[in-house]
Protein backbone atom coordinates (compact mmCIF):
# COMPACT_ATOMS: atom_id res chain seq x y z
CA UNK A 1 0.00 0.00 0.00
CA UNK A 2 2.87 2.39 0.71
CA UNK A 3 3.95 2.25 -2.94
CA UNK A 4 0.61 3.46 -4.27
CA UNK A 5 0.61 7.26 -4.45
CA UNK A 6 -2.20 9.08 -2.72
CA UNK A 7 -4.33 10.71 -5.48
CA UNK A 8 -5.38 13.42 -3.02
CA UNK A 9 -1.82 14.73 -2.73
CA UNK A 10 -0.57 17.16 -5.37
CA UNK A 11 2.08 15.81 -7.70
CA UNK A 12 5.43 15.99 -5.93
CA UNK A 13 7.72 18.51 -7.56
CA UNK A 14 5.10 19.96 -9.93
CA UNK A 15 5.48 23.42 -8.41
CA UNK A 16 9.26 23.24 -8.75
CA UNK A 17 8.95 22.10 -12.34
CA UNK A 18 6.60 24.98 -13.13
CA UNK A 19 8.92 27.49 -11.45
CA UNK A 20 11.90 26.08 -13.38
CA UNK A 21 10.03 26.32 -16.70
CA UNK A 22 9.00 29.89 -15.89
CA UNK A 23 12.61 30.75 -15.04
CA UNK A 24 13.84 29.30 -18.34
CA UNK A 25 11.15 31.19 -20.24
CA UNK A 26 12.14 34.48 -18.59
CA UNK A 27 15.83 33.87 -19.35
CA UNK A 28 15.01 33.07 -22.96
CA UNK A 29 12.81 36.15 -23.24
CA UNK A 30 15.61 38.36 -21.91
CA UNK A 31 18.03 36.89 -24.45
CA UNK A 32 15.54 37.37 -27.28
CA UNK A 33 15.03 41.02 -26.32
CA UNK A 34 18.76 41.56 -26.90
CA UNK A 35 18.76 39.82 -30.29
CA UNK A 36 15.76 41.30 -32.10
CA UNK A 37 14.44 44.69 -33.09
CA UNK A 38 12.72 46.52 -30.22
CA UNK A 39 9.57 47.21 -32.24
CA UNK A 40 9.24 43.51 -33.12
CA UNK A 41 9.51 42.64 -29.45
CA UNK A 42 6.94 45.27 -28.45
CA UNK A 43 4.47 43.83 -30.94
CA UNK A 44 5.08 40.34 -29.53
CA UNK A 45 4.75 41.64 -25.98
CA UNK A 46 1.41 43.30 -26.64
CA UNK A 47 -0.05 40.51 -28.75
CA UNK A 48 1.28 37.37 -27.05
CA UNK A 49 2.38 38.23 -23.52
CA UNK A 50 -0.31 40.79 -22.72
CA UNK A 51 -2.96 39.09 -24.92
CA UNK A 52 -4.10 42.23 -26.71
CA UNK A 53 -6.27 41.70 -29.79
CA UNK A 54 -4.27 41.93 -33.03
CA UNK A 55 -6.29 44.94 -34.20
CA UNK A 56 -5.50 46.84 -31.00
CA UNK A 57 -1.78 46.09 -31.37
CA UNK A 58 -1.88 47.16 -35.01
CA UNK A 59 -3.65 50.39 -34.14
CA UNK A 60 -1.33 51.17 -31.22
CA UNK A 61 1.84 50.42 -33.19
CA UNK A 62 0.49 52.00 -36.41
CA UNK A 63 1.06 48.86 -38.47
CA UNK A 64 -1.10 46.36 -40.32
CA UNK A 65 -2.64 43.33 -38.63
CA UNK A 66 -0.55 41.17 -40.97
CA UNK A 67 2.62 42.70 -39.51
CA UNK A 68 1.40 41.77 -36.01
CA UNK A 69 1.11 38.12 -37.07
CA UNK A 70 4.48 38.24 -38.84
CA UNK A 71 6.22 39.71 -35.78
CA UNK A 72 4.62 37.06 -33.57
CA UNK A 73 5.86 34.30 -35.84
CA UNK A 74 9.40 35.69 -36.05
CA UNK A 75 9.80 36.30 -32.32
CA UNK A 76 8.29 32.90 -31.43
CA UNK A 77 10.81 31.19 -33.71
CA UNK A 78 13.75 32.94 -32.02
CA UNK A 79 12.24 32.29 -28.56
CA UNK A 80 11.86 28.57 -29.27
CA UNK A 81 15.47 28.40 -30.45
CA UNK A 82 16.65 30.12 -27.28
CA UNK A 83 14.58 27.84 -25.04
CA UNK A 84 16.04 24.80 -26.79
CA UNK A 85 19.55 26.18 -26.31
CA UNK A 86 18.95 26.84 -22.61
CA UNK A 87 17.43 23.42 -21.97
CA UNK A 88 20.26 21.69 -23.80
CA UNK A 89 22.79 23.67 -21.76
CA UNK A 90 21.13 22.74 -18.49
CA UNK A 91 21.19 19.04 -19.40
CA UNK A 92 24.89 19.19 -20.24
CA UNK A 93 25.82 20.52 -16.80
Amino acid sequence: MERVPDPALPEFGAEWDAAYEQHLFERALDAVKERIDLKQFQIFDFYVLRAWPARQVAHTMEISVARVYLAKHRVERVLKQELTRLKRGDRER
